[in-house]
């Protein structure tokens, strides 16, 4: 309980320059786009599949109704697309990288892992297949090849902010808290608008007994999403801690009233509350 969850990785850097086309093709991908931006995404599907009926032998219009397939949460048929651009061309390192991330999404880790890494041996310069292939990596429980691929991450690109949140994490886990709190600090310079870095930090200062910057970190935490649940917990509990009742009792009320019934961590809550 009250460990830092390793977070799932997207790749939402991408749209590849347009491959080599002809102006049929090229304007039915143009018009999916505009229609991706209007978020008319059925209507973005149909262009994307009638610029594949334009030239069937190339991959782009394959890739880019995956992507959006992916975007939407249709993971099933993103994966159809996918595994159909990858047909076309078996060395597209971005669409193996992309359904790296679709089978990440579908808890296909092992699978991930073989698309990240072919994908890493056609380019070894992209950083996120790198971070996935981590991320894939410590949902199995190989932590220490997850580490490698974070770090790896972070070499190629001082600025992912991601890999040294996951880093940390994992550190963390490992209870390495000084390393952790480390990339910890790193993330919340590259995250901007990303609570849980603060809240991945508190729980490594906690670990090592700095209890008035744990509070900071979740405060800010909190700051970026109120009621994080995590968050108004471990608050709770260092004010209840430190004697402060009234404000541990009001981060608990608040837990209690947005958790879901069954959260693990509103459970507890209640239970802490009915003692008082």
């Amino acid at each position: 309980m009250g460990k830092p969850a390793i977070l799932l990785g997207k790749r939402s850097d991408f749209l590849l320059a347009p491959k080599k086309a002809g102006v049929k093709m090229a304007s039915h991908i143009e018009n999916g786009l505009m229609l991706e931006e209007e978020m008319q995404y059925q209507e973005a599907i149909l262009e994307y599949e009638k610029a594949a009926l334009e030239e069937p032998e190339n991959p782009e219009p394959h890739i880019r109704k995956g992507t959006l397939l992916e975007e939407v949460g249709d993971f099933i048929n993103a994966l159809h697309s996918f595994n159909e651009a990858i047909r076309l061309n078996h060395k597209d390192s971005a669409a193996l990288a992309l359904r790296g991330d679709v089978l990440a999404s579908l808890k296909r880790y092992e699978e991930a892992i073989i698309d990240f890494s072919q994908s890493i041996s056609i380019d070894p310069s992209d950083a996120d297949s790198y971070y996935n292939r981590g991320l894939a990596y410590a949902n199995i429980g190989q932590t220490e090849y997850a580490i490698q691929d974070l770090t790896a991450a972070i070499q190629l690109d001082p600025t992912h902010g991601g890999a040294y949140n996951n880093r940390g994490v994992l550190l963390y886990k490992s209870g390495d808290y000084e390393a952790a709190l480390t990339d910890l600090t790193e993330a919340t310079k590259f995250r901007v608008g990303f609570g849980c870095s603060f809240l991945h930090r508190g729980r490594a200062y906690e670990a090592l007994g700095n209890t008035n910057m744990a509070m900071e970190d979740y405060t800010q935490a909190l700051h970026v999403s109120p009621t994080d649940v995590t968050a108004l917990y471990f608050r709770g509990l260092l004010y209840f801690a430190s004697n402060e009742t009234e404000k541990g009792r009001k981060d608990f009320e608040l837990l209690v009233h947005t958790a879901p019934l069954n959260n693990h961590l509103r459970l507890l809550a209640l239970h802490k509350m009915s003692l008082l």
